[in-house]
């Protein structure tokens, strides 16, 4: 008989979407990110007056939730304990995030 072979744990990864270190959140799609045990949705919603500007709502079933509104490019938000600074905003698209440092 052989030993069971064992699993390499997975690493837990806190932002599914992330990709290089950028993390586009698509237009009125809601996002689910576990941080400490407890699930955080996340929105993005983009308006074209009076010029192109984001906001991201960032909520959880058992707290205050927390809102970044007139996000352009280089603003930085922190969410679930992250800084992230605003890469682009695309109208009715995409908001753009990149890790920033700390």
């Amino acid at each position: 008989m052989t030993e069971p072979e064992l699993q390499p744990e997975r690493p837990h990864v806190k932002y599914p979407f992330e990709f290089d270190g950028r993390w586009v959140l698509r237009y009125h799609i809601p996002y689910t990110v576990e941080h400490e045990g407890r699930a955080h949705r996340i929105v993005a919603t983009i308006f074209a007056k009076p010029a192109v500007h984001g906001r991201i709502q960032v909520s959880s079933e058992d707290g205050p939730g927390v809102e970044y509104d007139d996000l352009t490019p280089g603003d930085v938000v922190e969410i679930t304990g992250d800084r992230w600074r605003v890469a682009e905003v695309d109208y009715r698209t995409r908001v753009v995030l990149e890790r920033a440092s700390a």
